[in-house]
């Protein structure tokens, strides 16, 4: 362990010049990045490939020396680097002890882009500003919000997490968001290998567990997941409590307390209408949903190798899922582009979360075709150790590439422009398109429908971006009653399968749309072959 022989001051020192060096460039850099929303950078829209709907934020945050590492003299490894070299991404830097082939102690540099990156200096108010708070506030529109932490075991997931989750109240009892809320309520469960348990829910012996499926319709289904009415901040913070008090934790060569399984809390959110219409709103807005999710640590063989047989299988199941997220996270990505040049007109990238359950419950983020806009946020946790500095690379290279897929333009450049987008609709088209769907699925009950009044100017992005519980407040506010909210659920509907068509349209090779009947012809081709 070059960190703790004869030349351990030397590489101490070296690490302090270096970080010194970086430091000099991070103050302006707090200043810019502390004004940024990352999460609303990557919720755009391109003109000639649909709305993207569903986005990935990339962040890294390196927790403090422990009083116990530096009283072993242990340093900080990992630096911020300052601005990367892509616009709008932040660089950290891993420096890893190394002696040259004459015995002179140097630093190799290894560094990731990030569209965040938090040093020791961050505390969980800045992780939470930056990356918590514009999630709440979209689940509070009624959108899905997804934040997982990934690393090694002893990284600071956990308590990040938890960071995360007790901030979330003031957000939400507090008045913030600008959104009216509705019911919130509370779930937490807990996936161990192969098996999911409830966190929340009195254990019974040899029952079923948690079980995530698939409904006919394509909607994900929770059997045996206890839901929890939180009326108030204390009320959500005392099951916050409960839940992480019941996770699964085991001593590892790292952490004497790892989480050995993947915490999953769930927050359901409502937008109500009015005062007390929610429970019987059969056609209302879907709630809001935040998964904060607390994956269970990385360990490499060698922090593994004395771990019992039921300890190694449990590692190994615990890899596959991080695994089997990170291919999910990458072909979504994918997916969203134009097929490549050369490549078949309907050539998209599988995405297959249905491997494992942690994804399988995420499908709103991974499914293309999902009617609802989803924000999802990665945090690698990474020790500041220098010892850690190899586990630390290996962290933040699982990490940093989900950003640059997530990031990289279409190999197909500018497409040519499909009509049928509803992104692309001026305000007049997007207007009369309402009135004709409000006419259509109200009749004479919507005769006097002003559909002027529900997008005064917006265009058809604004009209494609409006959250589903404004949307819906805005065509009730004309067509009160139950005949209004299904007016309003059905216009909404008819609104994200046009959404939908467009991000799904058939292309050819060179970018060119395929006609219905071009696309009836290969129908009746594949059949009669």
């Amino acid at each position: 362990d070059l960190t703790s022989g004869e030349h351990a001051g030397t590489f101490a020192e070296l690490a302090r010049k270096e970080a010194d060096k970086m430091a000099a460039t991070m103050s302006d850099l707090r200043l810019t990045a502390a004004a940024r929303d990352v999460v609303a950078e990557k919720q755009a829209s391109t003109a000639n490939g649909g709305l993207e709907t569903s986005t990935f934020t990339v962040a890294a945050r390196v927790r403090p020396l422990s009083d116990v590492e530096r009283q072993r003299d242990g340093f900080a490894c990992v630096a911020a680097a300052g601005p990367g070299k892509v616009r709008n991404t932040e660089e950290a830097t891993v420096l890893t002890p190394k002696l040259s082939l004459r015995g002179t102690p140097t630093l190799d540099k290894t560094s990731f882009a990030f569209d965040r990156f938090f040093d020791a200096d961050a505390d969980d108010d800045d992780v939470y500003t930056a990356l918590g708070r514009p999630l709440v506030h979209r689940a509070m529109a009624g959108q899905v919000g997804v934040v997982f932490a990934y690393g090694q075991t002893g990284s600071g997931k956990t308590h990040t997490m938890g960071g995360l989750l007790r901030r979330v109240a003031s957000d939400l009892y507090g008045g913030g968001g600008g959104a009216r809320r509705g019911r919130v309520s509370f779930s937490y469960f807990e996936v161990l290998g192969n098996v999911c348990a409830d966190c929340l829910a009195a254990p019974i012996k040899g029952g079923p567990g948690v079980v995530i499926g698939e409904g006919m319709d394509g909607s994900v289904i929770t059997r045996n997941l206890s839901e929890h009415p939180a009326p108030d901040a204390a009320t959500l913070l005392s099951l916050i409590q409960v839940a992480q008090s019941r996770r699964s934790t085991a001593p590892t060569e790292r952490n004497a307390t790892s989480s050995r399984s993947h915490g999953v809390g769930i927050i359901t959110i409502g937008s109500s209408l009015t005062a007390d219409d929610e429970e019987e709103d059969v056609y209302g807005p879907r709630p809001g949903v935040l998964y904060v999710i607390d994956l269970a640590g990385s360990e490499r063989s060698a922090d593994s190798a004395n771990h019992s047989k039921e300890r190694m299988d449990e590692t190994k199941a615990v890899n596959l899922s991080l695994m089997s997220l990170k291919e999910c996270i990458r072909a979504r990505t994918l997916a969203a582009k134009p097929p490549p040049p050369g490549g078949a007109p309907n050539a998209r990238p599988h995405v297959p979360y249905r491997r494992s359950k942690l994804t399988m419950l995420m499908k709103d983020v991974f499914d293309i075709e999902c009617t609802r806009m989803c924000s999802t946020v990665v945090v690698a946790c990474v020790s500041p150790v220098a010892r850690d500095a190899a586990h630390t690379v290996n962290t933040l290279q699982y990490a940093a590439p989900l950003r640059v897929a997530a990031g990289k333009k279409g190999a197909g450049g500018n497409l040519p422009v499909d009509p049928k987008d509803p992104v692309l609709w001026s305000h007049e088209v997007a207007r009369d398109w309402l009135a004709q769907q409000a006419a259509a699925a109200g009749g004479k009950y919507a005769a006097a429908f002003d559909a002027e009044a529900v997008v005064p100017r917006l265009t058809g992005r604004e009209l494609c971006t409006l959250p589903e519980p404004e949307f819906h407040r805005r065509v009730r506010a004309q067509l009160p009653g139950p005949m209004g909210a299904s007016v309003a659920s059905k216009v909404y509907g008819a609104l994200w399968a046009l959404i939908v068509d467009a991000k799904t349209r058939r292309r050819r090779p060179d970018g060119s749309i395929l006609t219905d009947e071009e696309e009836a012809q290969e129908v009746r081709q594949a059949e009669e072959a």
